[in-house]
């Protein structure tokens, strides 16, 4: 469904024939949000927006919404000054300001906030700033540079490029107040005394006209305060002796317009031309001039206080063209708007009456054979005859009571019915007298109608005979029978219609009589009523039933038609448009117009016309698609209601207080025009990011999750705010209807890839086709992204493989130690054993042959064997054992161990370690070489050094654990002792001892010298 709103902004004619063009204007004012009053500049960019500048601040409006920018004291980045005097848009849509207090700035929207702005004022000393801050115009050549006219040092020149001022025209007078390019590309400078300066923007040539060197001679424009060029090539020029100036650059003429030749004296301050090639011209204290080129005539308009949609003050200081052919202009009382491609319908005020109140409510229309329009209001009637357009009224009176007249009705026989607030009449038009049909006087409900009047009348057969019906409202309905000649109604017990009829609702505010003969109630309760006139008529109701999708929106109906397919269009007061199918009956709901809608009309073109809201709505069958049309007059009268009258010629006619409106829908162009939406603003946590919005993608860190979208669609020809609608894509499930709000903002995202979309509308129910996308990254925390995961799940697969490999390793390593305590055990043990087993076969041969000594000497060798044994595996199951891990169990081990066998040999015994030993845990297998080598040491030292002293001493150094035995024995050659042990089976002690200080990936090494002792010494890791 396409969106399509239409405005209008209304002729106001009154009675009479042809006359000038009276522009309707809208205002704006402070109360509408703008910053000042004074408008002194207006300007649409590129994006449709406009800025207005006043005396107190640049605007920005986007037909809904302002946008106000101010001088913040002693902030670089706010604008120069608050008095706006020009305002130009360059090429890469960089908006330059002029103000009077201030000199200029720059303003960039697609930068970051604090760069936004960029002042140029006037630095006392510094000869590299703008001259002076006082600024009244703008002007951009083709080279980009900006010519300023300026109070106080004449014509400047700003290259934008280097950012620096010059000032090409030396000389002359000072002040310039405007500036005009004219069809060759030459400036007209427009000075305060002077005359017209003309420079080449490209040679710098300058010319003027030398007699107004003497600045108090006696010659026209000698102050040319505006300028402007038309699209004929033309200069116009208005100045300080209040005239009117045109140059035609081909004749080389120029021509003054004033009083005589109907232009009002005043000093022009400012052009602007429209489509139709009609010159605005506005004054300074005058107000607004039209001029019409091709009629060569003036129409002045100014500020009149009691008349709606005059303008909003005489003092002009700027006009302004829009991109749709909409006049702004800025007065010293706001901003008035006149759109003059839309006067399409025609306003008619009715003529005030002495006798008449003062609000006048028209009921009813009706346009006879001559084409005289006839118009039935509270007062009586009033007339509009065809030939002269004015409007005759035509009070009625019966009994001495002034009838309002509410319904025109013409009968099938000829006969003129008009519907009052007495009765119901027979009107003849030409004596203009009325009577009322027989027998009234006998009727309750007919004979002076309480409090109510006759609102709807259509005629028919009841029993056979011809009957008149109509709907007293508030009384149900009733009817005159021609036959009977009298009365039918509610009082009528004998008839009893009510019941008859299965009549539900006494409000009844319309008959309608299709093309089929049947008719139709519309019902303020009880919804329509379709009343079928067979042998026994009653009405059947078609309502709105909550409990199921079908059936009306809303029970009150207020108005019935019909198209040229039999299909009834139905408007409701509260549920908006209805459409009842002819062959099915089914009813369904247009969801793409008001609520509030009152009466409708089917136009030539299929069309729906509707009065909601005061204003005029249009539904468009084909295209689903509706139209709002904007009424003069809204606030102040509160704008059109009722019913809308159609005439035989397809015009339509709908009224409001004391006026009525009537048009051609053939002649409606319909203006198409969808808004065009922009983002203009980001914010993190209320701080602006608006130039991230010039990429098409936003990343955010994951802390800056909570963001403020702002937008707006330009828009100034809707009689409705603009509403808006979003959807983030990733977030939100369907669109947000946002209303009027032009922001929305987002907390607490999750981190992921989002897509903003947003669309606008100028009539509620149907969007707009464009719409406006940014793709909004927000990346997640490191911990929730997909690398992390990944190297997370590699980590754990690494401990749980680690953990694998460490199970299997303590596995291994176990089975390592089982099997090198079973090749210890099966050695010593098998070795032992064997020698034991030896011993006793010598030993028996021994105890044969009788040798005591010998057999003794045997037998102590076996007792030797086997304690060592019984010595060695006790060592052997010491060392596995878990409970003595920790170095003190290991120490008092070692001491048990040395101390009592070196007493035996009276060897004086000396140990010590260090304290920080106690708490260290060594492996098993550390453990017992560890405690073997120092076994063997000691068993060495015994053996074969004959000390009388044996010092042990154990230390840590380095994560090193260092093992130290030293005797004062006889000691030996190191060298001889290799010598023998290479060429002997024997010493298998030291090599045992190297082997186990390997299997500690330590080191063992023995220090000896005959005579001085032997020192035994080992240095392994901790871990």
């Amino acid at each position: 469904m396409k969106n399509c709103i239409v405005i209008f902004y209304l002729l106001i004619c009154f009675t009479g024939v042809a006359q000038p063009p009276s522009p309707y204007f809208e205002r704006i004012t402070t109360q509408n949000g703008l910053s000042n009053n004074q408008v002194n500049c207006i300007l649409q960019d590129k994006r449709g927006f406009l800025w207005i500048g006043t005396n107190d601040g640049l605007n920005r409006y986007d037909g809904n919404h302002f946008l106000i920018f101010r001088n913040r004291p002693g902030d670089s980045t706010s604008l120069s000054g608050n008095m706006i005097t020009d305002l130009v848009e360059d090429k890469e849509g960089i908006l330059w300001i002029a103000t009077s207090d201030g000199g200029i700035s720059r303003y960039d929207y697609k930068l970051q906030a604090s760069r936004q702005f960029k002042q140029y004022k006037s630095l006392p000393g510094n000869k590299n700033s703008i001259p002076t801050n006082g600024i009244n115009k703008l002007l951009e050549d083709k080279n980009n540079f900006l010519w300023l006219a300026s109070n106080g040092y004449a014509l400047i020149r700003f290259n934008k490029a280097t950012e620096k001022f010059d000032r090409p025209v030396t000389g002359g007078p000072k002040t310039v107040l405007d500036l005009k390019f004219d069809y060759q590309g030459i400036i007209w400078a427009g000075r305060q005394g002077g005359g017209i300066l003309k420079i080449n923007p490209i040679t710098l040539q300058s010319e003027s006209d030398r007699r107004y060197q003497d600045l108090y001679t006696r010659l026209p424009h000698v102050v040319v305060t505006s300028l402007f060029s038309d699209s004929k090539k033309i200069m116009w020029y208005g100045s300080w002796d209040k005239v009117l100036y045109k140059y035609d650059p081909v004749s080389k003429l120029e021509t003054a317009y004033q009083q005589q030749n109907g232009f009002i004296n005043d000093e022009v301050t400012s052009f602007a031309e429209d489509r139709l090639g009609r010159l605005w011209i506005g004054g300074k204290v005058k107000g607004l001039q039209l001029f019409d080129k091709s009629v060569q005539q003036f129409y002045n308009y100014q500020h009149i206080p009691s008349q709606e949609g005059s303008i909003a003050d005489n003092g002009i200081r700027c006009i302004y063209v829009d991109k749709t052919d909409k006049i702004w202009i800025g007065t010293s009382k706001g901003i008035s708007i006149n759109n003059p491609s839309q006067q399409q319908f025609v306003q008619t005020f009715l003529p005030a009456t002495g006798s008449a109140v003062n609000e006048v409510s028209i009921y009813d229309f009706y346009k006879d054979e001559k084409g005289d329009l006839w118009i039935g209001t509270s007062a009586g009637i009033y007339l509009q005859k065809k030939d002269t357009r004015k409007i005759i009224y035509k009070p009625l009176s019966y009994k001495g009571n002034l009838l309002s007249v509410s319904k025109f009705f013409m009968g099938s026989n000829g006969v003129f019915y008009i519907g009052t607030n007495y009765s119901l009449f027979i009107y003849n038009r030409g004596e203009h007298t009325i009577q009322l049909l027989p027998n009234t006087e006998k009727d309750q409900v007919m004979n002076k109608i309480i409090a109510s009047r006759v609102v709807s009348i259509t005629e028919d057969t009841i029993d056979g005979n011809p009957v008149v019906i109509v709907s007293p409202y508030g009384h149900f309905l009733a009817y005159y029978d021609f036959v009977a000649q009298q009365w039918v109604s509610r009082r009528d017990s004998a008839k009893n219609i009510i019941e008859k009829y299965n009549i539900k609702d006494n409000l009844i505010r319309k008959f309608y009589k299709t093309s089929t003969g049947n008719i139709w109630l519309a019902n303020v309760q009880e919804g329509v009523g379709e009343w079928i006139n067979n042998s026994l008529p009653r009405i059947q109701f078609y309502k709105n039933d909550p409990f199921q999708k079908e059936g009306l929106s809303n029970n009150n109906v207020y108005d019935i038609t019909e198209d040229r397919s039999q299909n009834l269009w139905i408007s409701t007061y509260g549920g908006g448009l209805n459409y009842i199918n002819a062959k099915t009956k089914k009813i369904n709901h247009i969801p793409a117009t008001n609520n509030l809608l009152e009466g409708i009309a089917v136009d030539n073109k299929e069309n729906i016309w509707m009065v909601t809201n005061g204003n005029l709505q249009l539904y468009n069958i084909n295209s689903k698609s509706s139209s709002s049309f904007h009424v003069p007059d809204l606030e102040k009268t509160g704008g059109i209601t009722g019913y809308i009258y159609k005439d035989n010629e397809g015009n339509l006619y709908v009224a409001g207080k004391n006026f009525f409106l009537n048009f051609n829908p053939n002649s409606i162009s319909d203006i198409r025009r969808e808004p065009e939406i922009f983002l203009t603003e980001f914010k993190i946590f209320n701080d602006s990011y608006g130039q991230l919005l010039t990429d098409k993608t936003i990343r955010l860190g994951y802390s800056q999750n909570y963001f403020t979208l702002e937008f707006s669609a330009p828009d100034y020809s809707q009689s409705e705010p603009i509403q808006y609608s979003y959807m983030l894509e990733g977030w939100d499930k369907e669109w947000v209807n946002n209303g009027t709000r032009n922001f929305a903002t987002f907390s607490n995202l999750e981190g992921g890839s989002y897509t903003f979309r947003v669309r606008a509308t100028n009539n509620p129910g149907t969007w707009s086709q464009q719409e406006k996308k940014i793709r909004i990254i927000i990346i997640p925390p490191f911990w929730k992204q997909w690398w992390f995961f990944a190297i997370c799940a590699i980590v754990i697969a690494g401990i749980i493989y680690a953990i694998y490999r460490y199970r299997i390793n303590e596995l291994v390593k176990r089975q390592g130690i089982r099997n090198k305590i079973a090749q210890d055990l099966h050695d010593s043990v098998g070795s032992t054993l064997s020698s034991i087993s030896v011993y006793s076969q010598v030993a028996k041969i021994y105890k044969e042959k009788k040798q005591e000594t010998e057999l003794q000497k045997i037998l102590e060798k076996i007792s030797d064997t086997s304690g060592e044994m019984i010595s060695e595996m006790n060592d052997i199951v010491w060392a596995i054992n878990p409970r003595n891990d920790n170095m003190e169990k290991i120490f008092h081990r070692m001491e048990s161990f040395a101390k009592p066998l070196l007493q035996t040999k009276n060897v004086a015994f000396g140990f010590r370690h260090d304290e920080s030993l106690l708490h260290i845990n060594l492996s098993m297998e550390k453990r017992k070489n560890f405690y073997l080598i120092f076994k063997e040491s000691i068993n060495n030292a015994l053996k074969y050094s004959d000390c009388k002293k044996l010092e042990v001493s154990i230390t840590l150094y380095q994560q090193h654990i260092n093992l130290k035995v030293k005797d004062d024995g006889k000691g030996f050659d190191i060298k001889e002792m290799k010598i023998f042990s290479s060429k002997s089976l024997s010493g298998n002690g030291l090599n045992n001892m190297k082997r186990r200080a390997d299997e500690m990936k330590g080191e063992c090494f023995i220090e000896s010298a005959p005579g001085l002792g032997t020192s035994v010494n080992l240095r392994f890791p901790v871990t």
